[in-house]
């Protein structure tokens, strides 16, 4: 029998670990806390207050023949097949699987630490997203900055979702005419991907929210209540929601060469095995892949990797798939791949249902059960297939 380590506890660790074959694998889930949050959640814990069922307990949600071990993973040693664990703990293997997410570094930005811990994130923590509500709650009127501090992000429609939402809360606050709204970008427009910036950026400049791009954060003075960008700008807040930059998890690699700069894994973005290593794979936001940190794509990187464990053929293909929550009840999706560019996809009202339901679906889809309906949906919506209708549509 196979032995399989899992190192992580999210949305693709847990997937793939409840997927593989319990006749021929013997697996082991590492993880150092046994809280899996539903991250997603955390932009309607900061923008309305929404608390339910953001964490269950990891264990519960593993089947019965997945071994779970609560403790931190410190060391990998791919080439001896082997990770040491915070407590000394030594575990050799089989296949590898390194699902250990990201985590956030506000210090890498001078000021960042004492804003966020002032005024909250919603990227990070329970706690810091609740501190985001509560600012939020308190605020009577003035200018309020939002956006992300560095280029690299995890869930990369998330800053413009939390700028309408915080526009939409203050709106029915009646505090519209009081409030400066500001969202920052480091690029040259809103969204990164210029299809869906032609649906997003009319949206922000009709509810009257201004757009400062090339806006790379540099720095933020607390006591001047001013944030400084690389290129010379600088705007001024009464409330800043900056999301901080983001690193991979502080665990030791040998060697080194597996990690980025940045402390991503260095991963094939097809086969998703770490680079020069038949035998260890990595998946979801811990990965350097070209294509985004969200929940979709750890999803469906574990389901290749299940396969290619199995023995089957499997590729990524760089599917993304993320829902977006344009305010006052829109919704839409960013679809793209590595060989489809993001399409213009339309918002809707049924979007933004879809985008409800996937999180109150998310628990139980972490069994696998759901994979049937969720094949049967990705292939419907294979952003390929997707823009080929729409360049016939629009030739018809």
């Amino acid at each position: 029998m196979k032995r399989v380590l899992i190192i992580g506890g999210g949305t693709g660790a847990t997937l793939l670990a409840n997927t593989l074959d319990k006749r021929r694998f013997d697996v082991t889930v590492l993880s150092k806390s046994s809280a899996h949050v539903f991250q997603p959640a955390f932009l309607y814990l900061a923008f309305k207050n929404a608390s339910a069922d953001i964490v269950r307990d990891e264990r519960r949600l593993l089947t019965r023949h997945v071994r779970f071990v609560e403790e931190a993973v410190t060391r990998i040693d791919l080439r001896a097949h082997t990770l040491t664990t915070g407590g000394g703990a030594r575990y050799e293997y089989d296949a590898v699987v390194v699902a250990t997410g990201v985590g956030t570094d506000p210090a890498q930005i001078p000021g960042l630490s004492e804003v966020n811990r002032r005024f909250g994130d919603y990227h990070s923590t329970i706690a810091q997203a609740q501190t985001v509500w509560a600012n939020l709650n308190a605020f009577r009127g003035g200018t309020i900055v939002l956006g992300q501090s560095s280029p690299v992000i995890k869930c990369p429609p998330s800053p413009v979702e939390g700028i309408l939402l915080v526009e939409e809360l203050i709106r029915r606050r009646g505090l519209r005419e009081r409030t400066r709204l500001v969202f920052i970008s480091p690029y040259p427009r809103p969204y990164p991907a210029e299809p869906m910036n032609e649906i997003v950026e009319p949206i922000l400049r009709s509810r009257g929210i201004e757009v400062m791009t090339f806006f790379d954060v540099d720095r933020i003075d607390p006591e001047a209540r001013t944030i400084f960008s690389i290129e010379g700008d600088e705007i001024q807040y009464d409330l800043p929601i900056i999301i901080p930059p983001f690193v991979g998890a502080d665990i030791a690699y040998e060697p080194t060469t597996a990690l980025d700069a940045n402390r991503f894994v260095v991963t094939d973005k097809q086969s998703l095995r770490i680079k020069g290593f038949d035998d260890a794979f990595a998946i979801g936001d811990a990965t350097n892949l070209p294509t985004s940190k969200a929940g979709v794509g750890a999803h469906l990187e574990a389901k290749v990797v299940a396969r290619l464990l199995g023995g089957a053929p499997a590729e990524f293909h760089g599917r993304t798939h993320c829902p977006v929550d344009l305010g006052k009840g829109l919704g839409t999706f960013v679809i793209g791949s590595y060989t489809a560019p993001v399409l213009k996809y339309p918002p809707n009202r049924l979007n933004h249902l879809m985008k409800m339901m996937m999180g109150r679906i998310y628990w139980l889809s972490l069994r696998g059960s759901l994979e049937p309906m969720f094949d049967w949906y990705f292939a419907r919506t294979d952003p390929d297939k997707l823009r080929k209708a729409g360049e016939v549509a629009r030739h018809a």
